[in-house]
Parts: structure tokens; C-alpha cells; sequence
């Protein structure tokens, strides 16, 4: 038989779901928090009488129009918030129509679903943490679903208990879930579904113009981090590569750039080149978010040091796999290595000097004039370069949009700009002087924790550089931004843009931005730090680490002796849980009813009138009251009101009534008993 949907279910579950739908709500449409407010205040006024259930009409013209709104705002196509979307709004129409226990059921574990659902959009400590309010919640409406109400009045009293039980469980799950964390062997999942985001990761992109990196100045989007083995190289020099720009191309009149696929060759880790450890050799490991792409970061001079990563001839690292999920893999590199000194294969160096005929020819008359002025390649680089400084170039975030032969534009009427427009125009004039040269594109700069050391990279640090090859030397990096704002090399863009140019404009509410404020920024600083170990300490407790931890512990066939030991423990709960509830002298805890009966019969007791063991409720009546004819109707009231209390309908907000009239039949019997004549 079905059992009715209990009233007092309905506040723990209307809370639940909206702890629910909160972070979800920042990655679905917004017009799913209006089907919430409308779908809880039309199941509330259910619930008070005032509105009826849907008839079956109503509820095929709300679903039809729920999943109507979902496809129009996926456009059709299906994808992480697409279907998360779909989920939620198909466990909201559902609380409408709750009216049986099993109704209750498939919400709340659509409830859990989604729970898990929003760790694939946020992992950190707050979403954990966060995680664990919701869990309660949830099991406190299981928990409700079980209970009864039989007055109005009784909606506290169920309200703490089934709140009280789900911290009770949640308290004897913690262990368990600790001891089966850090045993139980890190399985690989069985399945593997890389449900894309419809949302374009922020991030570098395969494409470069001018300007286009100013819009990842806007976002303070978590990157990658980094931890050094040993102390790490001078900050300036932290430029962080990721791709290698080598294609030139016109679009829209403005100038292109991208990867010609030339270095597509990879050399697969071990087989990988590895530099020795020496002086000016430094081993670290980054902790890479999803970006789905291929392309990993490191700095110059950069090694594959872990299976699934290879290298490139560019002096870039790269993933076998893209990068659908955080990432971390260890990193060696040797900055001051010479890369290709020893010349350029003859398709390397014409890519490296490919340009577009008729292109931005105030440009080219530009570089021929330096070109002619000097009789070295190193000399015509240092002449570009001073350039800048001689025309009073600004960096800004601010460029104005430049169109038809925008190098033009930049380099002689704007003359203001953000790194891409510096490294972008920095290598057309260098190819202009059949120079080879290439944009790379990364992040430069980073922040560095002070209390754990690690270094955190975020989508503001974007910056792009160029390199030229010289002979004798090879690939030599050059930053032509460092010469107009080397603030923004030494200091980082926080603290070099110029007046004018507002820091993570529109991110009013992040705490990097107020970091001017010492209580926010070392509170901001905390926060990360507390990040960085839940990521290192839990994210990332992958089978290695496992492995290796449990070595450390049981020596060698770990594996077996945590098995054993996850066994062993097992027994051991299970053994000691079995105790404390058979113990035979463990004590109820006895309720008001049950003392106050217990006074009554100690008090009859003196006349022989206590309740025998074998005796029952009715029987113990009927014998009082031929002990008792003067008082026959008040006992057989009480009785039957016992009778009810402990197998009829009747709830726990009598018991204060119940025990008051067993206190006044107690003081009764007793003073009828005292009065008669011995």
C-alpha cells in the first residue's frame, strides 16, 4: 500500500531543494529561478488548502512548456548545462504533484544527483564544505518522509527530530567515509563522459589579434598553480608558455595570428629530452584546470617528466588527452639552454618569415629603414625595440579598436596598446627584416603564496611575447611590452596599469581586487591557501599517491595489508555497534509517560497493587478499578488513553497532558488508599 506524502516532509523538502538550486543558479539560464519561486509558492499554497492539486491538463501544458524553455535556451544541443538544466527543472514540476512517499523519494534523490552534478562546475573547500549543509538537509527530508503527524501542534517537535537524526547520521558516516577514502584502492572510473560546457572556457585561444588578450584582463579565473621543489627562478622571469604563433595571416584587415602545425611532431615522455639536474634547472609541478585544449604550461627550456605528456620543437609541453578535468603533472626546465642554435631546417625558417604581400606598408617602410641603419640582426632588434620608448608608446587595456592594417594604425597613430599589440607588431617588423620570428602566447607573472609557497597563475596574467632567432644564439625571447611598462613585468597588471584603466572591470565583488584592504587580502590569501592543500590533499589523492602513502605505512603488498586493515576495521565497527545496542545492561532513556508511571507503581506498591509483569494494560485497569470504585472512570480514562498513546494514533504533544492527569491519579489513588480504615 502507498504511503501518503506527510505534511511535515513538505518545509525540509522546499529547503533542501533550494539549497540545491543556489550554486547551480550561477551556470543555468536565469528563467529557472522564476519556475522555482513560482513552483514553491504554488506547493506551499497546496499545502495551506488554498490552492488544489494540478489536474492532469495543468500538468502536461507545465511540463510542454518546461521542456519547451529548456531546448530554446540550449538551442537545441546538448550539453553539461543543457542537461543539468533539464534535470532541475524536471525535479521542480515534480514537487507539484507530490502526494505519496514515493513522490517524496524521487525528488530527493534527484536532489542528490544534482548535488553531485555541481561539483563538475566548482571542487574547492567552499563547495565541499557547502556539499555537506546540503547533505544534511537532504537527509533530514528522507528522514521526515518517515514521520507521522497527528496534530498541528506537533510540527516542532518532528521538525528537530528529524533534523537531530540526519546530524546523527551524518556523525556515524564521517568515519566510515574517512577510512574508505584513504583504504579502499583509487579504481579508475569504469565509464567516462566528457559532457562539455556551452560556456567557452576563458582562456587563450588557438587565434591571436591584437587586442584580444585585453579581454582576459577582465577575469580572474583561476589558471593553473605552481610549486617549485626548491626555491623558484627570479619573478620576471616567470613567463609561463603555451602556445607558439608562428602563422601570419590577414582577416577582416586586421592581423592574425596562429600555429602552422609545423612542430605537430611530439616525442613522447620517456623518449622526451631531459635536462640534467644542475645549476639553473628547476623541477615543480603544476596544478592545471580544465581548458579543453592539449596545451600545457611551463616555462623556457621546458621537459616532459611523466608518462602522457610529450614536447614539442617549439619548446612547448602538450597532454596526449584534452584537458576535460583538472590536471597535475610534474615539469623540469632549464631556462637558459640555447633551443635551435645550431640553425633552422628551411621550412622552420620560411614559416618563422611568412607575411602577407601589401600589408601594413607604413610598417614595412618602418623595419627597412632600421634594417638599413644597422648592420646586425641584434642590433636591428635592439633599434625596434627602442622604438617604443622613443615614441612614447602607452600599455593600456583600453586600445582603441584599430581595423585596415591595425600595425599601421598601432605604430603610428594610436600608439597605445596591450601586449599583443606590442609582440604582434614587434614580430611583423622583425620578419619585415628577414629576421625569423614568432608570437608566443602564455601568462607572465603569477602570485606567490606566502604561507605555502606555491604560485597561483590567473586569465589576467594572459600575455603574449615574441622570439627571434639569431644566429649563433637561436630562439631568443623578447618582450617589447617590457619596454614601454616594465611594471607590468616586475609588478604584474594589479599593480602597473596606468590612471584610467580600472583593474577586473565588472568583478566588483572579487576579493583579489580588493585586495588594498590587509584584512580582505590576507583573509583572500588564507582562503587560497586552504584551496591549494584541499587540492593537493584530496583532489589530487589519485592511486600513486595512494600507493605511495600506503607503502610508507604497511610496506611492501600494501594493497592486501589495507584491504585487511579495511576489514579489519569494518569488523571492528561492526562488532562494538552490535555491543552498544545488545548490551544488556545498556539504559533507554525513559520518557516523562514512563516515569511518572513508574512512581505511580512504586507508590501502589505498598498496598500490593503494582502491575505484575505479565500483566497488561487492560487487565492492570480492571484491577484498579475494583481496588478503586470511587475512581473507576478516571482510571479506565487514563488507560485508554494509554492504550491510544502507545498503539493508536495519537502523537507525542499529548505527553505533557497525559503525564500531568498520571501525576493527579498518582496523588489520588494514594490519598484514597491513606484514608481508608486499617
Amino acid at each position: 500500500m502507498t504511503k501518503d506524502f506527510p505534511r511535515s516532509a513538505l518545509v525540509w523538502l522546499l529547503v533542501s531543494i533550494t539549497s540545491v538550486m543556489i550554486p547551480l543558479q550561477m551556470h543555468i539560464p536565469l528563467w529557472t529561478s522564476l519556475v522555482f519561486i513560482l513552483v514553491v509558492a504554488w506547493r506551499w499554497l497546496m499545502h495551506l488548502g488554498r490552492l488544489p492539486f494540478p489536474t492532469t491538463m495543468i500538468k502536461i501544458i507545465v511540463v510542454t512548456l518546461g521542456i519547451s524553455a529548456v531546448i530554446i535556451s540550449t538551442k537545441g544541443r546538448f550539453h553539461l548545462e543543457g542537461a543539468t538544466t533539464f534535470i532541475l527543472v524536471a525535479s521542480l514540476l515534480k514537487v507539484l504533484e507530490i502526494k505519496t512517499q514515493r513522490d517524496g523519494y524521487i525528488v530527493i534523490f534527484l536532489s542528490f544527483f544534482l548535488l553531485g552534478v555541481s561539483f563538475l562546475y566548482d571542487q574547492g573547500i567552499l563547495a565541499a564544505l557547502y556539499s555537506l549543509i546540503v547533505v544534511w538537509l537532504l537527509i533530514s527530508a528522507l528522514v521526515g518522509l518517515h514521520q507521522t503527524l497527528h496534530r498541528e501542534n506537533e510540527y516542532k517537535q518532528l521538525f528537530s527530530a528529524a533534523g537531530k537524526t540526519s546530524v546523527q547520521v551524518l556523525a556515524l558516516s564521517l568515519p566510515i567515509m574517512l577510512v574508505l577514502f584513504i583504504l579502499f584502492p583509487r579504481l579508475g572510473p569504469l565509464w567516462s563522459l566528457n559532457l562539455q560546457s556551452s560556456k567557452a572556457k576563458t582562456g587563450l585561444s588557438e587565434e591571436m589579434s591584437p587586442g584580444d588578450i585585453a579581454e582576459l584582463s577582465k577575469s580572474d579565473e583561476l589558471v593553473f598553480r605552481v610549486t617549485f621543489d626548491k626555491q623558484p627562478p627570479a619573478a620576471d622571469t616567470w613567463y609561463w608558455r603555451g602556445l607558439v604563433l608562428d602563422r601570419f595571416k590577414i582577416k577582416n584587415g586586421r592581423a592574425v595570428w596562429s600555429s602552422s602545425g609545423v612542430f605537430d611532431q611530439i616525442d613522447w615522455y620517456p623518449q622526451s629530452w631531459q635536462p640534467e639536474m644542475q645549476e639553473g634547472v628547476y623541477d615543480y609541478r603544476i596544478t592545471q584546470e580544465a581548458s579543453d585544449h592539449k596545451w600545457l604550461f611551463g616555462l623556457r627550456g621546458v621537459a616532459a617528466m611523466e608518462s602522457g605528456i610529450g614536447m614539442k620543437e617549439n619548446d612547448l609541453i602538450t597532454s596526449n588527452k584534452k584537458l576535460y578535468q583538472r590536471k597535475e603533472y610534474r615539469v623540469r626546465s632549464q631556462p637558459t639552454i640555447a633551443i635551435a642554435d645550431q640553425g633552422l631546417r628551411p621550412f622552420v625558417r620560411n614559416q618563422s618569415l611568412q607575411l602577407v604581400d601589401s600589408s601594413n606598408p607604413k610598417s614595412r617602410l618602418l623595419a627597412q629603414q632600421i634594417m638599413l641603419e644597422n648592420t646586425s640582426d641584434q642590433a636591428r632588434v635592439d633599434s625596434a625595440l627602442n622604438y617604443y620608448q622613443a615614441n612614447n608608446f602607452v600599455y593600456t587595456l583600453k586600445p582603441i579598436p584599430m581595423q585596415e592594417n591595425d600595425i599601421d594604425s598601432f605604430l603610428f597613430d594610436n600608439r597605445a596598446g596591450f601586449c599583443a599589440h606590442f609582440s604582434s607588431s614587434f614580430v611583423f617588423m622583425m620578419r619585415s627584416m628577414n629576421i625569423p620570428a614568432r608570437v608566443v602566447s602564455g601568462y607572465q607573472g603569477g602570485e606567490i603564496n606566502p604561507e605555502s609557497g606555491h604560485i597561483t597563475v590567473r586569465q589576467y596574467d594572459a600575455h603574449a611575447w615574441a622570439e627571434v632567432w639569431l644566429e649563433g644564439k637561436g630562439w631568443v625571447s623578447v618582450d617589447p611590452t617590457a619596454e614601454v611598462a616594465p611594471q607590468r613585468i616586475r609588478l604584474g597588471l594589479r599593480d602597473s596599469l596606468p590612471d584610467g584603466d580600472e583593474f577586473l572591470p565588472g568583478n566588483n565583488f572579487s576579493l583579489i581586487k580588493l585586495s588594498n584592504f590587509q584584512l580582505l587580502n590576507d583573509l583572500r590569501l588564507r582562503l587560497d591557501e586552504l584551496n591549494y592543500l584541499w587540492h593537493q590533499s584530496v583532489l589530487n589523492f589519485n592511486k600513486d599517491k595512494q600507493g605511495s602513502m600506503l607503502k610508507d605505512w604497511f610496506g611492501r603488498e600494501a594493497l592486501k595489508k589495507s584491504l585487511y586493515w579495511l576489514a579489519g576495521l569494518f569488523c571492528a565497527f561492526l562488532l562494538l555497534v552490535s555491543a552498544i545496542l545488545l548490551w544488556p545492561g545498556r539504559k533507554k532513556k525513559r520518557t516523562q509517560i514512563e516515569k511518572s508511571l513508574d512512581s505511580l507503581n512504586n507508590k501502589l506498591s505498598r498496598y500490593g497493587l503494582n502491575r505484575k509483569e505479565h500483566e497488561g494494560l487492560n487487565d492492570y485497569s480492571q484491577r484498579l478499578q475494583a481496588n478503586f470504585p470511587h475512581e473507576a472512570a478516571s482510571i479506565q480514562r487514563l488507560f485508554d488513553q494509554l492504550q491510544q498513546h502507545y498503539y493508536g494514533d495519537q502523537g507525542v504533544g499529548d505527553e505533557p497532558n497525559l503525564t500531568k492527569f498520571i501525576k493527579q491519579m498518582s496523588k489520588r489513588l494514594t490519598k484514597d488508599r491513606s484514608n481508608r480504615p486499617q
